[in-house]
């Protein structure tokens, strides 16, 4: 996450009017409002291949997939943020500027955002009732994290190398095709 952009106590409201006039995404904690870093073409390329996976996986099922473009309302912790991807079902709450209650959120790490995803962001996620799964997926090299809610306070992790499994929802992610695309020997040029 980045540094709050103004030392001010906003209003939802207030964060909304921001967003549409700046054309700029941000994310909202208790008031206070965070500019979001840009992502890389690892990034973008493993979003795409989840999300594009996900889609065809959930064809015919009653659930929405939504990309890093929608909000999602954290109303335990008063918080507004974009998770790289979320798929909300039954449970899900749709909202004209965001959505409440997934059943999967996933994050595609990154150098500036890693400890945030696996430490107070993941805290702020495990507060969603309806929130069974938990995916971190690394962008510098081939390792996915499934973190699975056993009960209101256990969590199991796993480290899938091939496949990734939403039992819940009778879904398989093969891992190769999560990385498709992604040139690892190369993230570090510069064009």
């Amino acid at each position: 996450m980045s540094s709050v952009l103004k030392p001010k106590h906003y209003t939802h409201e207030e964060y909304f009017a921001l967003e549409q006039a700046e054309d700029w995404r941000y994310e909202y904690i208790a008031g206070e409002v965070f500019a979001m870093a840009g992502g890389s073409e690892s990034h973008a390329l493993i979003g795409t291949n989840i999300i594009i996976d996900l889609g065809n996986a959930l064809r015919g099922k009653p659930c929405r997939i939504y990309t890093a473009d929608m909000k999602l309302y954290v109303r335990e912790y008063d918080k507004f943020c974009y998770p790289d991807i979320q798929v909300l079902c039954e449970q899900g709450i749709r909202h004209r500027k965001y959505v409440e209650n997934p059943l999967i959120v996933v994050e595609v790490l990154s150098d500036s955002t890693e400890t945030y995803d696996r430490n107070k962001k993941f805290e702020h996620y495990r507060s969603i009732a309806t929130l069974k799964y938990y995916v971190l997926v690394d962008q510098a090299y081939k390792h996915v994290e499934l973190y699975e809610k056993e009960s209101k306070d256990r969590w199991i992790v796993t480290y899938p190398k091939d496949q990734l499994v939403f039992q819940d929802l009778d879904i398989v992610l093969d891992i190769e095709e999560i990385y498709r695309q992604v040139d690892f020997e190369n993230l570090d040029s510069n064009p």
